[in-house]
């Protein structure tokens, strides 16, 4: 189960990344014709519920994953001394959190407000700081080797 929850891990960011790249490109057009639509409100819910289902499995993988068993075995201290480990069980899972944070907000945001400028900009601000916490702590040695 592990090696299953791994290899999604790793294969939806792709799409992920993708996803949330062409709706803040679709948001800032949007938002500089004033032309904001329910495609792009799709979009950007779709690119939300990527980012949970991410997250979801992320956080099983910290619970069921066996390279976290045996990490969590030789205690936090030592995670904290190793920067592969801290930079897998501590900094990655909690500027996850953040970063699935702030997409959630902007969209719940955009979803009250009142017209398609501010619906926009709400998306293109929490969806582009969400992914710049997110890229910032992928960790790409282990992700694009796995």
């Amino acid at each position: 189960m592990s090696e299953i929850l791994l290899q999604l891990h790793s294969l939806v960011p792709y799409l992920f990344l993708v996803l949330i790249l062409v709706t803040i490109i679709m948001t800032g057009m949007a938002m500089n014709s004033g032309n904001f639509n329910s495609r792009t409100m799709s979009l950007a819910r779709v690119v939300m519920i990527l980012a949970h289902i991410q997250f979801i499995l992320g956080i099983l993988l910290l619970v069921f994953g066996d390279r976290a068993k045996g990490a969590f075995t030789l205690g936090m201290g030592e995670i904290m001394k190793s920067p592969e480990l801290r930079l897998s069980f501590v900094e990655h899972p909690s500027m996850m959190i953040i970063g699935v944070a702030l997409i959630t907000i902007g969209f719940a945001r955009s979803k009250r407000s009142s017209n398609g400028k501010s619906k926009a900009k709400n998306i293109l601000v929490f969806y582009t700081i969400g992914l710049l916490i997110v890229l910032s702590r992928i960790p790409y040695g282990l992700w694009l080797n796995a």
